[in-house]
């Protein structure tokens, strides 16, 4: 994989004291995400929150660079960790992040401690079992035409369905983070990258870092396929569900968190 060098390093938080833990968002909301678990988990370590360029030129409403992909944002990546000096991480992330984090990892293991995935949408590893599901095609139907588009409620609305990112039946309007959705909603023209990104089963069953992998109940069919395709081709994994569809570890914070935090004191033991 061919990664640019000069990208601009992300915007992030640094928080805590200690051994780093990186943490990379979803593509929706970016690392707003991940704020109450950075307050957190900075008691016991220096936390480095991340946000995707993605994000960040959908806030802004610049448009997407004519080269960006899921690679452009592992450039990215890797040239934050080198402007912050960190040699090597305990790396966690959700959904288009987990995507992102998984490249960097199978591409740069010295670099890892140990890697947490939540609900990685890597349908690169779907598609080299057979063609994708339906609820994927679905999925990228929406999204790669988003591009360059100007995403709309009736978008926003059909990408949180899509995702199960909503309870069954549940008027999105009515919901406490529709504000922050529809704030972010252009964050989403990033997404369909997703879909055209191919990377090596050569480096991910070679990539022998402990990996925990976070499920959520009643999250897609496609999405809890490729957890299970990463549970059968990594060396060192194991996987852990709670509730909450695609944001089990928001949903579902404190049981997260607990795993979470025995996974990295000793990413050995059972969880």
């Amino acid at each position: 994989m061919s990664l640019e060098p000069g990208l601009p390093i992300y915007e992030y938080d640094d928080t805590g004291q200690g051994d780093p833990l990186v943490l990379v968002p979803g593509g929706l909301t970016g690392w707003l995400s991940w704020a109450p678990h950075a307050q957190m988990l900075a008691e016991q370590q220096r936390v480095i929150r991340m946000q995707l360029h993605g994000v960040a030129y959908g806030l802004a409403g610049v448009p997407l660079p004519a080269n960006y992909s899921v690679n452009f944002e592992v450039a990215a990546l890797g040239t934050t960790l080198d402007s912050l000096g960190i040699e090597q991480a305990d790396f966690a992330a959700w959904s288009y992040g987990a995507s992102v984090t998984l490249s960097y990892a199978i591409h740069h293991p010295e670099r890892v401690r140990t890697l947490t995935l939540i609900e990685p949408p890597a349908f690169w590893m779907l598609k080299s079992r057979g063609p994708l599901p339906d609820d994927a095609l679905r999925l990228q139907s929406l999204l790669q035409p988003l591009a360059g588009a100007d995403v709309t409620e009736d978008q926003l609305i059909a990408f949180a369905r899509l995702v199960n990112l909503l309870p069954e039946g549940v008027d999105p309007r009515t919901l406490r983070q529709w504000p922050l959705w529809m704030e972010h909603r252009q964050s989403l023209r990033s997404q369909g990258s997703a879909f055209t990104h191919v990377d090596s089963l050569q480096l991910l069953r070679a990539f022998d870092r402990p990996v925990l992998l976070v499920r959520g109940e009643g999250t897609s069919e496609a999405l809890d396929a490729i957890t299970d395709v990463l549970s059968e081709e990594l060396r060192d994994v194991r996987v852990v569900t709670f509730p909450g569809g695609h944001a089990p570890h928001i949903v579902s914070m404190q049981p997260f968190l607990k795993s979470f935090r025995r996974f990295l004191a000793d990413p050995g033991q059972p969880l």
